[in-house]
């Protein structure tokens, strides 16, 4: 039975209080401190749109829900994990205004359990519908891990979407971005503590009180030495994280090599750190077991093919240290294997390309939870799914996690709306989304034309369904849930 509050008429500001991290208030991670990039100034009111109704309640599984019905829709509905948890922005009054009604869950009952939160959002859509009529154009509108699940939800349910604006979500896939992540920790603890108990998969369920204290500590020690430096400026970059990720200092000169090296600590040690010690804990909790690997993994072929510019080994010849015997090291260490059947359980979350509907993604380039070069493989597989010409990726230079204006999430929306409206996208190079910005009238942007470096630790779909074959695993998803594909790759023709 489905639990639902009283419907009432609220006004615009008032009804998007519990307004959620999918059209986020403008914060401090919003306003990067740089001379080539100055801080936007918070745009922290707006005009308050017409009378909103908003029905609140809790779906099947306890999840609660939010809706907001706007007294003028226009027939467009935007979903998205975590409308129902926190205060909005200027944003979500915007699209208020606008006549966009605004639905969603939050994550408390689901977590990381990423096709449970896809199949709610579907409900989510389904109660909205029942009350209100059928939706022109429903949209996933989603950030963090709304984006990524707004990606499940898409590959999952790909008759009940519109489109999607996708803000820095983990598209480089469940089992992708948590290679990346582990590759990280991994290169860090072997050359900074390799006789430690320090955890890299296995993170226990009191993780603030044992793990993350106890990483903060050797990190924090080695980070005061040239030598240690060097050692995390490595891990950060074998495990693709921004030089730039701290929206209170200014972006580093690209010939400031201690500055980028100290850019880089804050990606793994300020910011990485956590989000891999608590999400990591809660997937392996669902999961039953470790979804990422590094067998097989050569970190200095990995090191080769990311550090072009030589600022790691610019490092280490400062530091006094030996590359050659650090990547030796690493070589040597023993590799962590995935558990096929935790792999099982994320495999909606690895991405196949094949889109039915347009998306546009909006990164940052300081993004150390979802760093820009994780977009590059969601890129490659659209393209080889032949599917290219439905997607759109635009970039700001900012530094943070979904620290977006709201005239970049406005501009997006709009964006997106043109290309469903009308068939065809328009221009989105960052001279054009700025205009598009600009004519929101909600303050700054910060569009960057940008082209990110490939995704090193890829894992698709093909992969995924040789190993769940192997290990006679079936993958989870709940009833009505499309399966990600192996899908041969296409030429341009066949798009």
């Amino acid at each position: 039975m489905l639990k639902s509050l009283p419907t009432r008429a609220v006004s615009g500001l008032a009804s998007a209080l519990a307004f959620a991290s999918s059209f986020a208030a403008t914060s401090a991670s919003a306003q990067p401190a740089s001379a080539a990039s100055p801080a936007p100034a918070a745009s922290a009111t707006a005009a308050i749109p017409a009378a909103v109704q908003t029905t609140q309640g809790a779906l099947r599984d306890g999840t609660p829900y939010r809706i907001d019905y706007p007294e003028r829709w226009n027939g467009v509905v935007l979903i998205g994990l975590d409308y129902a948890s926190r205060p909005p922005g200027a944003d979500a009054t915007a699209l208020l205004a606008e006549g966009y009604a605004l639905a969603g869950t939050t994550r408390t009952v689901t977590g990381w359990a990423i096709h449970r939160s896809a199949a709610n959002a579907i409900e989510t859509l389904d109660l909205f519908e029942a009350k209100y009529g059928k939706a022109k154009h429903a949209v996933e509108l989603g950030q963090s891990q709304g984006g990524h699940t707004a990606a499940v939800s898409m590959q999952a349910y790909p008759a009940r979407w519109a489109g999607a604006v996708v803000k820095c979500g983990g598209l480089s896939g469940s089992v992708g971005q948590w290679q990346a992540k582990l590759d990280g920790l991994f290169v860090a603890k072997m050359l900074i503590a390799p006789q430690s108990s320090l955890p890299v998969t296995g993170i226990a369920a009191d993780w603030q009180q044992t793990a993350l204290p106890a990483w903060t500590e050797a990190l924090n020690a080695a980070e005061k030495t040239p030598a240690g430096l060097a050692r995390i400026a490595l891990a950060a970059r074998i495990a693709q994280l921004p030089e730039w990720s701290d929206p209170a200092k200014p972006q580093p000169a690209s010939g400031d090599a201690h500055a980028r090296a100290q850019g880089l600590a804050d990606s793994l040690v300020r910011s990485l750190l956590r989000q891999a010690m608590s999400s990591r804990s809660e997937i392996e909790r669902l999961s039953g077991g470790n979804i990422s690997s590094n067998e097989g993994v050569d970190y200095g072929a990995l090191l080769a093919a990311l550090d072009g510019d030589g600022l790691i080994a610019s490092l280490y010849r400062e530091a006094g240290l030996d590359l050659a015997d650090d990547l030796a090291r690493l070589a040597r260490a023993p590799r962590l294997r995935a558990d096929p059947a935790a792999k099982a359980f994320v495999a909606t979350g690895v991405f196949d390309g094949r889109l039915a509907m347009p998306v546009l993604t909006l990164s940052a380039l300081g993004d150390a939870i979802s760093p820009p070069a994780s977009q590059s493989f969601y890129e490659g597989a659209v393209g080889a799914a032949g599917k290219g010409a439905l997607l759109r990726q635009v970039y700001t230079n900012s530094a943070g996690h979904c620290g977006f204006t709201p005239a970049e999430t406005v501009a997006s929306v709009h964006t997106l709306m043109q290309r469903i409206d009308s068939g065809k996208w328009p221009e989105t190079n960052a001279s054009s989304m700025t205009q598009a910005a600009q004519a929101t009238q909600l303050g700054a942007s910060r569009f960057v034309d940008y082209t990110p470096p490939r995704f090193q630790r890829s894992y698709d779909s093909c992969q995924l369904l040789r190993d769940l074959q192997q290990a006679k695993a079936d993958p989870v998803r709940l009833p009505g849930q499309a399966l990600p594909a192996c899908v041969a790759p296409q030429t341009a023709a066949g798009r």
